[in-house]
């Protein structure tokens, strides 16, 4: 089917919706409690009807004011928290996300969601000042949920299908989900390429097409049982996927004949992640847990640079990363107001990296090149501690942390480094709620991050023709926050958050120039970066579009630090100056009906390199869906993506040496247009 007759489709079941505008079926509000220990908003199952979800996922992505974050890839448990609890815990698993886990459990098991408003003792959820608290029913039956779907990017006339399947589970005791997932998948990615001269001129003209086929599975348990005293939790995951395909560049220089460049990639990658945990009440006022975590991913990436149809440059990189984690922690609530907790958490990380250069010679021959760093083992043994204490002063609620990070890394083969660090990362949140549905928030904390192994390792960019070293002498940069938000919620679905910040970064990481026109990632001094962060949920009720919603992120900074080859005041790598996203949705509950758009923008990124400037920027692209509720417990969703294949524009600017004292050679300026992208997705339970 050709877009025009998708997008065709698509509007006229949105048009169809119109006559139903002004039919609403109330929404249960919901009810807010406050302690000592912070305020929580409780929003019953019926709250949710009107969305008519499948899993806890769907109803935690309608939680007005609220977006999910899984946590981040830093090494270590405690880190990088997510937003997510299930059952008042968090779920001993990095790999396996809170979205995963969510979309596993049907929507029939879960009795409430509370959103817990500015307060972190007691949830092993530092640096998180709200987070959703899914509470699934006791003695629930068994069910399950699934979902089949189908894509297909034009040109293509192949559908790409998807499945996946779970079931939960309650036999006394032991609550248990299982669940898989299996899908293929395509990219399509074209764009168009110019590469001109210093005064203008145009070198060369390219036509691009980006093709890349592959499938993906995963497989995950998640187990707990508890008994008088005791918690018993584990966790189990499998996943992987393979892909295949590349880029294939027509190029056409001025007054020259054309020819066809191919960058290929076949990458696999396969992982395993068990974590297992016990918590128990050893006192009335004292409770202990203990987390033990397993994690490894290995993966084996084939590059190749073909010239038509003759090798120019092949690569392989193949890389084992592990992670063992141990971690206990304790919480004592035996004096008056006062939430006391310790938790010793240590950590043992490693990445094997192997990778391999070949050329060309003179006679087509790919010969072995030399790389600094090729192979190579980077370990790092660490240990974190932190003490912090939960109280409140009247109407104040006070939530402090003394922690200390201390570590040890060792780098052996191609680079040989053994290196010890010792921070200290103390956190203050103040918390104020003066009404209900007004909460103020402020927070004064030190993050210490944690270096990518993979900045120590060599690669290298065949399609820019850039080699990629490694810097054993990368340190970890440490930022200092200061941040306050206020939360306005006035009603049922609405509600206003705005949040000011300031952070200041001492050893930025950056490309750090090296004597004989060679860059590796360093740190390149202290810097800045301030600005105002917003999320907003609205109903649409007051403008006539019953039983709609709108929500509104954004996003406005500005950074700077000083530019290691210039000198001068710039902003950092990679950083956007804003972003916003806008979506809106409607339940036509009478109907069985549900509609939605979404829009987004936001600011170009800049790399500084040693040579070049690589400027990219995403245009601004609309995705819509409909709904159709017609089967009670099965949901039917079409989905447009892309619908303006807005793209992304890059502009590289190459230069003859540096580019602080360079001349320019040439620049790539090219436009990536996505495929639009159309979805038919059925999901259900049983």
């Amino acid at each position: 089917m050709r877009p025009r007759v998708h997008i065709g489709l698509l509007a006229s079941l949105l048009l169809a919706s119109a006559p139903a505008l002004a039919i609403e079926t109330p929404q249960a509000s919901p009810e807010q409690s406050c302690t000592t220990s912070g305020c929580t908003v409780h929003y019953d199952a019926a709250f949710f009807s009107r969305y008519a979800p499948i899993t806890a996922l769907d109803m935690v992505r309608n939680l007005p004011g609220f977006s999910i974050d899984d946590g981040g890839s830093a090494r270590g448990f405690g880190g990088a928290p997510p937003n997510v609890l299930v059952d008042s815990e968090r779920v001993s698993s990095k790999s396996d996300s809170p979205s995963d886990l969510l979309g596993r459990i049907p929507a029939s098991q879960v009795e409430r969601i509370d959103l817990i408003r500015g307060q972190a003792g007691g949830l092993d959820l530092r640096g998180q000042a709200v987070v959703a608290n899914v509470i699934r029913r006791e003695g629930a039956r068994t069910s399950g949920a699934w979902n089949l779907a189908g894509r297909v990017r034009p040109p293509s006339d192949r559908a790409r299908p998807r499945g996946s399947a779970s079931l939960s589970t309650e036999r006394g005791p032991l609550k248990l989900t299982i669940g898989g997932e299996y899908g293929i998948f395509r990219g399509i990615d074209d764009a168009r390429e110019r590469v001109i001269g210093p005064d203008g001129a145009r070198l060369e003209f390219r036509e691009e097409a980006d093709r890349r086929d592959g499938d993906f599975h995963n497989l995950s348990m998640q187990a707990r049982l508890r008994t008088d005293r005791t918690a018993w939790g584990l966790n189990l995951l499998t996943d992987g996927f393979d892909a295949d395909g590349g880029e294939t560049s027509r190029r056409t220089p001025e007054g020259a004949e054309t020819f066809e460049l191919f960058q290929g990639n076949v990458r696999a990658r396969e992982g395993l992640e068990v974590g297992f945990d016990v918590e128990r009440d050893l006192t009335v006022d004292l409770a202990g847990k203990l987390i033990a975590l397993y994690r490894s991913n290995e993966q084996d990436n084939l590059g190749s640079l073909v010239l038509d149809g003759a090798d120019r440059s092949a690569t392989r990189f193949q890389t084992l990363d592990e992670e063992r984690i141990l971690r206990m922690e304790l919480d004592y609530a035996g004096i008056d107001g006062h939430l006391l907790e310790l938790a010793v958490e240590g950590a043992f990380n490693t990445l094997d990296s192997d990778f391999a250069l070949a050329r060309a010679d003179a006679g087509g021959v790919l010969v072995a090149q030399p790389v600094p760093g090729a192979r190579t083992t980077v370990e790092e043994e660490r240990a974190d501690v932190s003490l912090s204490d939960s109280l409140q002063r009247g109407p104040l609620n006070i939530d402090a942390v003394l922690a200390g990070e201390f570590s040890t890394l060792r780098q052996s083969g191609g680079f040989a480094e053994e290196r010890s660090f010792a921070f200290f990362k103390p956190a203050l949140t103040l918390t104020m709620t003066p009404r209900d549905e007004l909460q103020v928030r402020m927070r004064a904390l030190r993050e210490i991050g944690q270096l990518n192994f993979f900045d120590f390792v060599s690669s290298a960019d065949l399609g820019d023709d850039e080699l990629a070293l490694g810097n054993p002498g990368l340190e970890p940069e440490a930022t200092n926050t200061l941040d306050a938000t206020v939360e306005w919620r006035p009603g049922p679905v609405a509600s206003v958050s705005v949040t000011a910040f300031h952070d200041q970064i001492e050893d930025v990481q950056d490309l750090l120039p090296l004597t004989g026109n060679l860059e590796v990632p360093g740190n390149i001094g202290d810097g800045t970066r301030s600005g105002v962060r917003t999320e907003m949920t609205l109903p649409l009720n007051p403008v006539g579009l019953r039983g709609g919603r709108l929500d509104l992120s954004s996003r406005w900074q500005t950074s700077e630090v000083d530019d290691p080859l210039t000198a001068n005041a710039r902003r950092l790598s990679g950083e956007r100056a804003w972003s916003w996203d806008l979506s809106v949705r409607q339940d036509l509950t009478d109907l069985g009906l549900a509609w939605g758009a979404s829009i987004d923008g936001q600011d170009g990124v800049t790399d500084f390199g040693l040579d070049e400037l690589d400027d990219t920027r995403q245009r601004t692209d609309v995705d819509a869906f409909v709904e159709l509720r017609a089967i009670q417990g099965v949901l039917v969703r079409l989905r447009a993506e892309n619908l303006l294949r807005g793209g992304t524009d890059r502009d590289r600017q190459v230069f003859g040496t540096s580019r602080a004292i360079g001349d320019l050679a040439f620049r790539e300026q090219r436009l990536r247009r996505p495929a639009r992208e159309f979805t038919l997705e059925v999901s259900g339970t049983f």
